[in-house]
């Protein structure tokens, strides 16, 4: 089983009381960067919604496990040893590690690499459900560039048999420090080949960095993006998109 796969790398689980997710006075996000869990990707398997860290730091290894029926109890998990597991065997250093998605298929899970460090290590690790211990596949993904820059993975979803991707570009080759924004795009890649089939840039100014489907309509999909806008105002932007089928 796939969750109790990922379950086995835990050092210590815990209950989160339901208070602390409530009023805490405006402050729940205000952390330093340093201190920030970095919570990226989100992936719904059985019921129970995973949240999963970039890992792109030595404090960004926490992931969560939520029932939406019972927000009382929520699990946490310390998955370094199966960040290191990848690392060390598809050889990506810390600098190039950053995770931003995730999805679950046909019972094994996928993760989204964004291409933004030094080595711009875009792809997608593949955890694949085996009797025993799950085994590893790292595929590297190019994107279109972005006005000029090499783009990577900000999230994914799984809608009708595909994955709809955010990708984004900007300045600098860091994992860890936010660049000047060069643009966003949207794609689709196939989750058996892992092919991209098509991508299309949605903005020179924004960096979406959150995807989930909002309706699915006889002619077309609406989804809801969430963009970073990179500054001190601690407000997001909640967009809508309409890909036509």
């Amino acid at each position: 089983d796939l969750s109790n796969y990922l379950y086995e790398y835990h050092i210590e689980s815990k209950t989160l009381n339901r208070h602390l997710l409530l009023d805490m006075d405006g402050q729940n996000e205000q952390v330093k960067k340093e201190q920030k869990l970095d919570i990226e990707a989100i992936a719904q398997r059985r019921g129970v919604y995973y949240l999963f860290p970039s890992g792109s730091g030595p404090n960004r290894i926490v992931q969560f496990a939520i029932d939406p029926n019972d927000f009382s109890s929520i699990v946490q998990h310390d998955v370094s040893n199966l960040y290191t597991s990848i690392r060390e065997t598809f050889h990506i250093s810390e600098e190039d590690f950053n995770i931003e998605g995730a999805i679950f298929h046909q019972d094994n899970l996928f993760l989204f690499n964004r291409g933004n460090g030094p080595n711009k290590m875009n792809g997608i690790i593949k955890v694949i459900e085996k009797e025993g211990s799950p085994s590893l596949t790292f595929t590297p993904i190019t994107l279109p560039r972005i006005n000029g820059q090499i783009a990577g993975f900000t999230d994914a979803t799984l809608v009708d048999g595909k994955i709809f991707y955010l990708a984004a570009a900007e300045a600098g080759d860091s994992n860890y420090y936010d660049g000047e924004v060069s643009g966003s795009q949207v794609g689709v890649i196939d989750p058996i080949s892992l092919l991209p089939e098509k991508a299309e840039t949605l903005s020179l100014d924004y960096k979406f960095e959150g995807i989930t489907l909002y309706q699915d309509r006889p002619s077309e999909y609406v989804f809801l993006l969430c963009d970073d806008p990179d500054n001190n105002e601690n407000k997001s932007t909640i967009h809508q998109l309409r890909i036509a089928k």
